[in-house]
């Protein structure tokens, strides 16, 4: 097999703070940082949050190179095969900067070294950047710029439609039995090839009566990988709410199933994914099933950050975890909806749901905090629900998972139409690429569910589909 041509990658920034570990996943390449890259990295390192957590798991991987393999500007060896090597900008490369660009903007001084670079080597250059408008700018220039690949995701964005027809007495026995192996001559609506996922969730309709149908989970039964289909029991109320529709009973199959361990729930705004997260978590820990449930949330905003508020950590968060409470509240005003019919002299309504709040954080049973806190801990019987997920890298998504501890369970919600994070998009977020990451690995304790039909209301669901 011929080799490949050794390629120049030069590393923004932004790619750094989205995978720390970046450096091990360009082959046997050359990696070069200039070093305003570094000069960036050092003053996100004493940061609280996970910019902070990943800046200097970063500087750790390079001291480590720096200690054991030797000196950084000559180059040092990676594990992965490649050479990494730290380029300092000089005179010369501020005559590669155009005209019209700023001379002592660090993007611009980047560019100018992949330039420099570029002319002394005579190899394929590239500029490895999640800033479009850097990538922009680099093809400008006459240089190759691309996104940061390594953990885009590729399958799981663009769903199967989930109706599957079925003999028809295999519905009528499968009602009977609860559990049934997959038949044979199963076949999608659409005709594409039946390869279901694990923990995957279908309406099975009759082959000759489709008015005949079943609400199933694709479930792996044993070690053999051979599968069942198991049917799900339809519209039960949990706390006073109900599942709207067959997407919703999918997902609050899969939240209150205590075989599976993590769960995905991917879909447009006003589907439930929150609502019936916290719902489902609720009712675990009501019932003894967890001790608490824990609730946190993205900390990429809409608009200006948490930091830019006044007061203190609790006055800082009541905004920001507001959606959360709207949430519980109408959860709470579901569970007392009887109760609160009633005349009472003393409290509203309102007063009512804030106190059932209360108490159940002053219980220890429901913990609603920043997901900067989650870092560091170790989660034990424990529901956990994370809000806005599709805001978050793979590594930090994964730095979450890796929290979880004897008999937990983790959430994540995420619209991958409402990303916020500048550095980000529908194929290379947390949420989906975890999600893709297990299906892969055939993990039996974990789904993914895909809702989409909004339920807020009629003008949310327009809102969603139109604009």
């Amino acid at each position: 097999m011929t080799p490949r041509k050794v390629k120049n990658f030069i590393i923004d920034t932004n790619v750094i703070l989205y995978s720390p570990n970046c450096i091990e996943t360009f082959e046997n390449n050359n990696i070069i940082l200039p070093a305003v890259v570094l000069e960036e990295v050092d003053s996100f390192k004493k940061n609280v949050d996970l910019n902070g957590y990943n800046a200097r798991s970063f500087i750790r991987v390079v001291e480590h190179y720096r200690e054991e393999k030797g000196d950084l500007l000559k180059g040092v060896p990676l594990e992965s095969g490649g050479k990494f090597s730290i380029r300092f900008q000089d005179e010369s490369t501020k005559a590669m900067i155009p005209s019209g660009f700023e001379i002592g903007k660090n993007d611009n001084i980047i560019l100018a070294i992949a330039m420099q670079v570029k002319k002394e080597s005579k190899r394929e250059t590239i500029i490895v950047s999640k800033d479009v408008n850097l990538r922009i700018k680099a093809n400008a220039m006459g240089l190759d710029a691309e996104d940061y690949y390594h953990e885009k995701s590729t399958s799981f964005i663009e769903q199967h439609d989930d109706t599957l027809y079925v003999p028809d007495e295999y519905i009528d026995t499968l009602y009977q039995e609860k559990e049934l192996p997959c038949p044979s001559g199963v076949y999608r609506q659409d005709e594409t090839e039946f390869s279901p996922r694990v923990n995957e969730y279908f309406i099975l309709k009759g082959q000759i009566n489709n008015q005949k149908s079943a609400l199933a989970r694709y479930v792996v039964n044993g070690a053999d990988e051979s599968g069942i289909f198991r049917l799900l029991h339809q519209n039960e109320p949990i706390l006073g709410i109900t599942p709207a529709n067959r997407k919703q009973i999918y997902l609050m199959d899969s939240l209150l199933d205590p075989s599976i361990d993590v769960v995905f729930a991917i879909g447009i705004a006003g589907t439930g994914k929150t609502l019936l997260a916290l719902c489902a978590g609720l009712h675990s820990v009501l019932n003894e099933r967890f001790k608490k449930l824990i609730v946190t949330r993205s900390p990429i905003p809409m608009g200006r950050d948490i930091g830019y508020l006044p007061g203190g950590i609790s006055e800082k968060l009541d905004p920001w975890l507001k959606p959360i409470y709207d949430n519980m509240e109408f959860i709470v005003h579901m569970m007392d909806k009887g109760k609160l019919d009633t005349k009472d002299e003393y409290l509203s309504k309102s007063q009512m749901h804030d106190a059932t709040i209360d108490y159940l954080k002053a219980s220890k049973m429901l913990e609603i905090e920043a997901l900067t806190y989650i870092r560091g801990r170790t989660l034990m019987d424990t529901y956990l629900v994370v809000d806005e997920a599709q805001n978050l890298s793979p590594h930090e998504i994964k730095t979450i998972i890796t929290r979880a501890g004897v008999n937990s369970k983790m959430v994540f919600t995420g619209d991958l139409k409402q990303i916020d994070n500048p550095y980000l998009n529908e194929r290379d977020n947390g949420l989906v690429n975890a999600s893709e990451k297990f299906t892969y690995a055939k993990f039996k304790h974990a789904s993914t569910i895909y809702l989409d039909k909004g339920e807020r209301s009629r003008l949310a669901s327009m809102a969603a589909d139109i604009l």
